[in-house]
Formats: C-alpha cells, structure tokens, sequence
C-alpha cells in the first residue's frame, strides 16, 4: 500500500526572539512578545499549539492576538515590530485573536500550509487584562513521495 499521508514530527517548542525555549514564559497585561525564525522549507503543513494561562490573580476582560508574520525577503518578516510592538506596523500580519480565560489554561492551535509560507516569526499582544504564562510548539507535517 503507497504511503501518502502525512507524517507529523514531534512536538517541539517555539523558540523565543531572544533565545531559549518559549516556555512558561510570562506576558504582562498589555505586553508582548515574539519568536524566532521556524523554516517551512521542505515541510508540507506547521501545526502551532499554545497555552496562554492566567493564575487567578484577576478578571480576565480582554483578548490576546498571535500574529503571524511570513518572510518577505528571506531577513525582514512581514509587520515585524523593531522592538517594542507597533500596531501600525504589525496590521499587516494575519492575527488569531482569542479570549483567555481566568483560572484557567487556555488551549488553542491553528495550522499554516507550507505552500503559503517559507519561514513565519510569531509575535503576541496580550491585552487580557492580566499577566498570563504563555507556552507555544509546534510541529511539522511533510507527505511522503508514494511507492508502489
């Protein structure tokens, strides 16, 4: 039977603007931060997870949006912000805005094509009204060329 399907890898953890893994790491209300580079060279889809977590400090009364920033010459990503975040350069990114939840961990996911995308940085803005624990990985698909 021709295998064809697609291979997901192991989950791994998104790297951090700065270094080191994006793990357990905290947003201050109105906050934000960023990844670095993920390849989609070779890679037929990218599933990104996240955690965002509030630890019952406060109401939680407002949304956190991902930015998705795609490569536009192989240095500069798309709306990427030179420091502090820009609303008026990060517009142009596509956003997955979602509401955290106080008390609680909230889990989202979203998938990208590698045909849409060569190479992504992720940029957050947390604008929940409290400091959350944020966590993002991600893993990649590629498809097998099919034997007979």
């Amino acid at each position: 039977m021709p295998d064809t399907g697609a291979n997901w890898g192991a989950w791994a953890a998104v790297a951090k603007s700065g270094g080191g893994d994006w793990t357990n790491l905290d947003v201050a209300d109105n906050g934000n931060a960023g990844s670095g580079a993920i390849s989609l060279d070779g890679i037929a889809a990218l599933e990104i997870g996240f955690d965002l977590y509030e630890d019952n400090t406060g109401a939680v009364d407002g949304d956190v949006t991902v930015y998705i920033m795609g490569d536009v010459d192989g240095t500069n990503y798309q709306g990427a912000p030179s420091g502090a975040y820009d609303a008026t350069v990060i517009a142009s990114a596509f956003p997955v805005k979602v509401r955290p939840v106080q008390n609680k961990h909230f889990y989202d996911r979203f998938v990208l094509s590698g045909l849409e995308y060569s190479s992504i940085r992720l940029w957050i803005l947390n604008e929940a009204g409290q400091t959350l624990t944020t966590t993002f990985k991600y893993r990649t698909a590629t498809i097998p060329l099919a034997t007979a």
